[in-house]
C-alpha cells in the first residue's frame, strides 16, 4: 500500500507542475486537472480465480472543446484475487501436499487511460477510450500456490483495455462516475495445469474526483 501512494503521490506532482508550467505559459488555456478516489470491482474470465473489491487512485488532466473533451488519467490500483479451489487443485497429486490452502494473492498496479469526453448536457457526460494496465508487483500472501508451482505471478505485467461510462458533475469541482472496462489482451501467466489459456478481465470502477485547477 505504502507503495501504491508513493506512486500516487509522484504522479500528482508530475501532472501538476506540467498543467502549471502549460497554463502560466498560456500554451493550453482552459485545462482542467485534479485527484480522483474510488472502488474497482474486477472478474476474470474463463480463470480459476475470484477478485475481490479493490481501490484505485490517482489524477487526471482534462481539457474540454464545446461539447467534446479529452483526459489523461495516472492512476493506482490496489487489488485482492484468491483461488476458486485449493492452490493445488490443477497439480499433479504428490505426499504431503496441501490440499485444502486456497491461493491468496495482494497486487498494486498502474493504470493509465486515456479517453474522449461527450457532454450531453451541462452536468451529464459520456466517456470512452482505451486503458494501459501494468501490474508492478504480486504477492503470494500465504504461500500456497507459490509452493507448487514456483513463483506467485500467475497474471502478465501488461494489459489493454477498452473504456466506457458516465460522469455526472455534481458542482464546479466534484464529479462522480462509473465506467466499464474490458480487457482485450491475455492476462493468463499461470502454470495450473488443464485450464483455458485465455484469461480476460472485465471491470466495473465507481470514483469521486475533485478538480484542483
Amino acid at each position: 500500500m505504502k507503495r501504491i501512494l508513493s506512486i500516487v503521490f509522484l504522479a500528482c506532482i508530475l501532472v501538476t507542475n506540467i498543467v502549471s508550467a502549460q497554463v502560466m505559459g498560456g500554451m493550453v488555456p482552459f485545462v482542467q486537472a485534479g485527484f480522483k478516489i474510488g472502488g474497482n470491482f474486477q472478474s476474470l474470465s474463463k480463470a480459476p480465480v475470484k477478485t475481490g473489491p479493490g481501490i484505485i487512485a490517482g489524477v487526471y488532466v482534462r481539457k474540454n472543446i464545446e461539447r467534446f473533451g479529452i483526459r489523461i488519467e495516472v492512476l493506482g490500483g490496489f487489488n485482492k484475487y484468491s483461488t476458486k479451489f485449493p492452490a493445488s487443485y490443477y497439480s499433479l497429486p504428490s505426499p504431503g501436499l496441501d490440499t485444502v490452502s486456497k491461493g491468496d494473492f495482494q497486487a498494486i498496479s498502474l493504470y493509465a487511460p486515456v479517453m474522449v469526453e461527450y457532454f450531453l448536457t451541462n452536468k451529464l457526460q459520456v466517456v470512452a477510450g482505451g486503458q494501459y494496465g501494468y501490474n508492478i508487483s504480486m504477492n503470494d500472501n500465504n504461500n500456497a500456490y507459490t509452493k507448487i508451482y514456483g513463483e506467485d505471478k500467475f497474471l502478465k505485467k501488461t494489459e489493454i483495455a477498452i473504456i466506457a461510462g458516465v460522469e455526472y458533475f455534481y458542482n464546479k469541482h466534484v464529479m462522480m462516475g462509473a465506467r466499464l472496462t474490458k480487457g482485450i489482451t491475455d492476462v493468463n501467466n499461470s502454470t495450473y495445469y488443464l485450464v483455458p489459456t485465455t484469461w480476460t478481465s472485465t471491470g466495473i470502477q465507481v470514483s469521486v474526483s475533485y478538480k484542483i485547477l
